[in-house]
């Protein structure tokens, strides 16, 4: 059985998607190969519609407020650790300021997050934008019309 058969259904191409976006690296890179080879145009469609933390920390700051204010509390301070005291005082404006309160607290209690504690917290970033696009909450298709999935699901 082929890779691509189970997501060949409707709501398919966004699980796969998701599935690659959340992966870590190496495996996003084996797992576009195997669709590649089944299916050229969709592994395209995924190279194109596929977010990155780092293309989602380019955003505007208020998409970055919402992506924030929604992520698990700890994923979103391993992030903040992460970029050090210069980004967590510019991401502090972004924040309710209790939220910035208990995440300045778990980032001033926490050690420096280990390479899978971020990557879980990339992950949880990334589930979360499609979270708010799937209900509206943000709107990819305003942030980057590529991005947007409404012909591709």
């Amino acid at each position: 059985m082929s890779i691509l058969a189970r997501y060949k259904k409707p709501g398919g191409f966004k699980q796969l998607l998701q599935l690659i976006e959340t992966s870590q690296p190496l495996k996003q890179e084996k797992l576009l190969e195997v669709v590649e080879k089944e299916d050229p145009s969709w592994a395209q469609k995924i190279r194109e519609k596929k977010i990155s933390p780092e293309m989602v920390l380019e955003w505007e700051h208020d998409h970055l407020s919402l992506i924030f204010e929604n992520m698990i509390s700890q994923h979103c301070s391993n992030i903040f650790k992460s970029m050090g005291e210069e980004k967590i005082k510019e991401f502090s404006t972004l924040l309710r300021a209790d939220k910035y309160r208990e995440l300045k607290q778990l980032v001033d209690d926490s050690s420096e997050p280990s390479p899978s504690q971020l990557a879980a917290a990339y992950s949880n970033m990334l589930e979360t934008v499609r979270y708010l696009d799937e209900e509206k909450i943000i709107d990819l298709r305003y942030i980057d019309p590529v991005l947007d999935l409404g012909e591709a699901v």
